[in-house]
């Protein structure tokens, strides 16, 4: 077996990266430089002329005297080795036209570069700023990413007597990949991750970067890669939580009643007593305070009047005087109160957490909504697909609109499992993302609540905590309609 054999030449296919262009071209030009004929056609600086009828051999020369004689060859024979070579070229690329490599093509360089600008990228100024369209693929790994951007990089350095100048002229040597350059490209590759992760980095590995360059961490930081981006995933959520919390610790603002100018509106209430008034007292004063009104009178009205309090809106007047209630009186108020103010009990909807790419994602279950819905910060924080929508989402009255921003479709995981989920991309909503009907019918998810157990495809039982301590549960029924 001759050890010098390149691997068997492929073809090229419609679609193909600048990796594999390259993978081809290597081994097609070593397989070339096999034959002693081809050899002098393989230079970068070897050029011959298009074929027409003016130039039949192309601008080629035969060879001199200084030439041993088995190896001379006239002008007629090398052109037709020049041929050969094209022709085999052209075999093993169809997707490109055999007369622009075998009549129109003046050196190997332009052969190859005739190829690279059918698929786009070939060296040229503009191909640089392409560099700002590559993202984080759907399912892609990090280092997959980061070898894109290598591969990228490494395919814009400028070479010798090339196509592309530097302030109008040609660089006299290869450039070759400088520190700088290389910190630059793992910057990149660390903001297309996540924004948030250079400003961590710098963080955890201050010390070594005193004095090693951002590159030559690059393998310690894949290797903490998933712990970085939990650590940023946890800062985000604890924010959150301290927002809302706060926002549950201030009581909301009353509206201030405001004048009406109808001739029909109520006007406040004045102060009378109506026993004293019959009695032709002094009555300034309301009937609950009156030192007239018999003891189980009085009882009876401190007990209503305390509790209406937690079920109506306030009274017409303002000026109200506190009536004369006894310690008994008291103690029965407060215990009917706290009848009526905690008689509806709240509980957790179930939850879980899963995986989109390396995103972990909280997915609340609920099973009274009719859509699912996405918070629109969370969807782009994690780089989710959001597209136009025509479809329109209402709050459980019925009549309140969501602000919906688009629509997503998402492919999460959970151990071996993968759960589909389509999603409408909303600005508010109380958590990141509220898994509705369709979800669950979808994926074969069903849920126990007396257990606080969900159950996926009957195979895996989640457990999830149930919490009711009414400071920090929110009471805010969940219910969304969607309409076209």
């Amino acid at each position: 077996m001759n050890s010098n054999r390149a691997p068997k030449q492929w073809s090229l296919t419609k679609n193909e990266t600048i990796t594999t262009f390259e993978a081809w071209r290597q081994n097609l030009q070593y397989s070339l430089s096999l034959d002693a004929n081809f050899v002098l056609f393989l230079a970068d600086n070897f050029t011959w002329l298009k074929k027409s009828s003016t130039a039949p051999n192309r601008g080629l020369e035969p060879d001199g005297d200084d030439v041993p004689t088995t190896r001379r060859r006239t002008a007629f024979q090398k052109n037709l080795h020049l041929e050969l070579m094209l022709g085999q070229i052209t075999n093993f690329c169809p997707v490109i036209s055999r007369s622009s490599i075998v009549k129109n093509s003046t050196s190997i360089s332009s052969v190859w570069q005739a190829i690279r600008a059918h698929y786009g990228f070939q060296s040229t100024g503009a191909r640089f700023l392409d560099f700002s369209n590559i993202k984080l693929e759907v399912d892609e790994r990090p280092e997959d990413l980061f070898q894109r951007l290598m591969s990228f990089t490494e395919d814009n350095l400028l070479v010798a007597n090339g196509p592309v100048t530097h302030h109008g002229a040609h660089v006299t040597s290869d450039e070759e990949l400088t520190p700088t350059l290389e910190n630059m490209v793992v910057l990149t590759w660390l903001k297309l991750l996540h924004s948030d992760l250079p400003a961590l980095v710098k963080q955890r590995y201050g010390t070594e970067l005193r004095s090693k360059t951002l590159a030559s961490l690059k393998p310690e930081i894949s290797q903490a890669l998933d712990s970085l981006l939990e650590e940023i995933r946890s800062i985000a959520d604890t924010k959150v939580l301290r927002t809302t919390a706060s926002r549950l610790r201030q009581p909301p603002p009353r509206p201030s009643p405001k004048p009406s100018s109808q001739p029909w509106a109520p006007t406040k209430r004045p102060k009378s007593c109506p026993l004293c008034k019959q009695a032709g007292r002094n009555d300034q004063h309301f009937l609950s305070s009156c030192p007239y009104l018999p003891p189980e009178d009085r009882t009876f009205l401190s007990r209503s009047r305390f509790m209406s309090t937690f079920d109506d809106e306030d009274p017409d007047y303002t000026d109200y005087s506190p009536p004369l209630v006894t310690a008994e009186d008291e103690h029965s108020s407060c215990t009917s109160a706290r009848s009526v103010s905690r008689r509806v009990s709240t509980k957790q909807s179930p939850h879980f957490k899963a995986f989109y790419k390396h995103y972990p994602v909280q997915l609340t279950l609920d099973t009274g909504a009719e859509t699912s819905m996405i918070k629109s910060s969370l969807a782009r924080s994690i780089g989710a697909p959001i597209t136009k929508s025509s479809q329109q989402a209402l709050q459980a009255d019925g009549l309140t609109p969501l602000a919906v921003v688009g629509e997503t479709r998402l492919l999460l995981s959970r151990a071996d499992k993968h759960l589909a989920l389509d999603a409408l991309v909303v600005d508010d909503l109380d958590v990141d993302v509220l898994s509705g009907t369709p979800f669950l019918i979808a994926n074969d998810i069903s849920v126990r609540p007396a257990k606080c157990q969900v159950r996926i495809q009957d195979s895996e039982v989640i457990h999830y905590e149930h919490r009711s301590d009414p400071t920090t549960a929110s009471h805010a029924v969940r219910r969304a309609q969607c309409y076209t």
